[in-house]
């Protein structure tokens, strides 16, 4: 029997620094990952082990097969503003963005982590593409403690103390039960 699929999907911002950790525990939980990261994520990403996960970028040509299989779960850590807010509203321009918008179309158990300013994250459209997506199931954490049920801006010069104390096995946990909730829902 072979593992479960989990899709990392990686935005351009501090917290993707710390994505090849969350490689690992994945792997160390029984997944196989595949990384999805977007444009902006990628220098983020240049220097890390990934342990061998496949790395997909761009969009695939007509001609080429699907390059993962179905995902049994995604985590997106980190999501920025845009990304967010193009997720909640179906914009499905990049392949990060199509991965994120037939998720929820599948239902496919998800957690996310917002990585957004105060200064962007009090614009109207950052709660309602919240609401949207937390109505979709997806599951979002507050990157400052995990927290699934507060959300916290990220405020100047508190990047590093974030991407310092963040921890994967929040997203893992989540992961857990939006698992369960699709299989009792």
């Amino acid at each position: 029997m072979s593992n479960p699929i989990l899709l990392l999907v990686a935005c351009g911002a501090p917290l993707a620094s710390r994505l090849g950790d969350g490689v690992r525990a994945a792997y160390d939980q029984g997944w196989d990952p595949y990384v999805v990261p977007t444009d902006a994520a990628l220098p983020w990403l240049a220097e890390q082990d990934l342990a061998n996960a496949p790395v997909i970028v761009g969009n695939r040509k007509p001609t080429e097969p699907r390059r993962t299989p179905a995902a049994d779960a995604i985590a997106v850590v980190p999501t920025t503003f845009h990304t967010l807010n193009a997720w909640a509203t179906g914009n499905a321009y990049s392949y990060p963005l199509t991965t994120l918008c037939a998720a929820l179309g599948s239902r496919t158990p998800t957690v996310a982590v917002p990585y957004a300013s105060q200064e962007l994250t009090g614009h109207p459209a950052w709660p309602a593409s919240l609401a949207i997506l937390r109505q979709a199931g997806v599951r979002i954490l507050d990157p400052h403690d995990g927290s699934p049920t507060s959300l916290e801006p990220m405020m100047p010069g508190t990047g590093s103390r974030v991407v310092d104390g963040f921890r994967w096995d929040w997203v893992f946990e989540e992961i857990d039960v939006a698992i369960r909730t699709r299989e009792s829902g």
